[in-house]
């Protein structure tokens, strides 16, 4: 979380004092699915949905382009039984990424769409039980790493009107550079915006 402010913060000192008009802070979430990592395996189990929020700052100020910036979360505790014995695994993707959209300015609703570049932090937490073996069931749980990945992304913004609110809506097609084969998935996002004066 440290990392996500840190780097919304640096992002927002970056951007010049004459553009600030053009420049919105909010909040999302929403829902990751097909999440298709090789080499992570729970036979039986469901593990490919994940809850998933964030922050994002976005510039419109720049000649025919946006930037979006996010660092999002996506997260998921499961509980696995076989043969008497339990099994908990949390897996996690801490992500920051920055998108170049390009928008299509109507009133009060503006599409977009464009593609960008993320930093994917993945991790897994659990213990094994005492004489059990995770490969005796077919469960494959990879190590916890740091890749880079890559987006295309299609949303719309809705103005509120005499209001600096907005909420959007954003879909994305998502790919991690795993060892082997890439990690694939999508992610559907809702968004509360709030523009700076």
């Amino acid at each position: 979380m440290k990392k996500l402010l840190l780097t919304l913060f640096l992002v927002f000192l970056a951007v010049p004092a004459f553009a600030l008009t053009g420049v919105s802070l909010g909040l999302r979430g929403g829902l990751v699915t097909n999440f298709d990592q090789p080499g992570f395996a729970t036979p039986g189990y469901e593990s490919d949905q994940m809850p998933i929020g964030g922050l994002h700052v976005r510039v419109s100020t720049l000649p025919m382009f946006d930037l979006i910036v996010t660092g999002e979360y996506a997260w998921k505790k499961n509980s696995y039984s076989w043969s008497g014995e339990s099994l908990e695994i949390s897996q996690r993707d801490l992500l920051f990424s920055a998108s170049v959209v390009y928008p299509i300015k109507l009133k009060p609703i503006s599409p977009y769409a464009g593609a960008g570049m993320a930093t994917h932090s993945l991790g897994y937490d659990f213990a094994v039980p005492s004489g059990w073996s995770l490969s005796t069931y077919g469960v494959e749980v990879p190590g916890n790493t740091t890749r880079l990945g890559y987006h295309l992304v299609g949303g719309v913004d809705l103005e509120v009107p005499m209001f600096p609110l907005s909420f959007s809506a954003e879909f994305r097609m998502n790919w991690i550079s795993t060892p082997e084969e890439a990690t694939k998935y999508n992610s559907f996002v809702a968004g509360l915006n709030f523009s700076l004066p």
